[in-house]
């Protein structure tokens, strides 16, 4: 099995985790004015969101994973949620159970950022482990908050690796619920409000879904990257249009507040996501 190879936009102004979260911080004037928050490991979405504050949706209210800190306003980018840093600056504290009731219970939730070990192409992603589940070739956290997509209006996806082990036909496990196998759309017996997954990101491309099966669908590459990249790296198969655009990089200005105002020890710039 070759190893993973580090992706790389073609230009050494930005990194390719840079440039995921920009992508996904433009996308989140979608969402302005609603209620969510990111996971433990979201490195990546923790920028985005604090970045779309800054920016395209300034009326997001967030919290950043178990540290249920709401609306953050750290300049030093949390490596996980766990970390005191993605505290600082936060307008209240949450208790942690409290945070499950509004997504559980409440469905209050507006937006989430989920990830996986395994995704198929009706949106399914799956955390529980590879393999018959007596003798699992991989175990992996377990559902941990991503059953809470079964509520919240919409989720994003993410992953920091694009592989045909990543994306696959169906996932072994589902742990958070995406779309019907059979074209149909969501899921019976999800609350009337989640509409389910909305984008994909990944560090070759961002997807989308078609509005008609639900299945997913390239809406662009990331610089340095073709759409035979994209399909050579997945595991499963993927809606292609006509003409796919290229992923817009970053603005000065998004450059310029991500550096300053977010990520000014450049974890970022350092942080490696990969495919393969």
């Amino acid at each position: 099995m070759a190893a993973p190879r580090i992706a790389h936009p073609g230009t050494d102004d930005y990194s390719m985790a840079e440039l995921m979260a920009v992508e996904m911080s433009r996308n989140l004037a979608f969402d302005n004015g609603l209620t969510g928050g990111v996971g433990t490991s979201a490195t990546i979405p923790m920028a985005a969101v604090r970045l779309a504050t800054l920016t395209v949706a300034p009326d997001l209210t967030w919290f950043c994973g178990a540290s249920a800190g709401i609306n953050p306003t750290f300049s030093e980018l949390p490596l996980s949620a766990h970390d005191p840093t993605a505290f600082v600056g936060a307008e209240a504290h949450v208790p942690m159970m409290r945070t499950v009731d509004l997504g559980m219970q409440g469905a209050r939730w507006g937006f989430g950022f989920n990830g996986g070990i395994q995704v198929d192409r009706f949106g399914n992603c799956n955390m529980i482990g590879i393999g018959p589940y007596d003798s699992l070739r991989m175990r992996g956290p377990g559902t941990v908050g991503v059953i809470w997509a079964a509520s919240m209006c919409h989720c994003y996806l993410y992953f920091n690796h694009h592989s045909t082990r990543t994306l696959v036909e169906k996932v072994d496990y589902i742990s958070s619920p995406g779309y019907n196998y059979d074209g149909s759309g969501r899921w019976a017996g999800l609350k009337p409000t989640s509409t389910g997954p909305r984008l994909v990101y990944t560090p070759l491309c961002v997807m989308d879904f078609t509005e008609d099966t639900c299945e997913l669908r390239l809406r662009s590459v990331h610089p340095g990257y073709t759409v035979e990249d994209v399909l050579e790296n997945s595991g499963c198969s993927i809606v292609v249009p006509d003409e796919v655009p290229t992923t817009a990089p970053p603005t000065q200005l998004e450059l310029m507040l991500l550096r300053t105002q977010i990520d000014r020890t450049g974890t970022l710039r350092d942080f490696q996501v990969t495919y393969g």
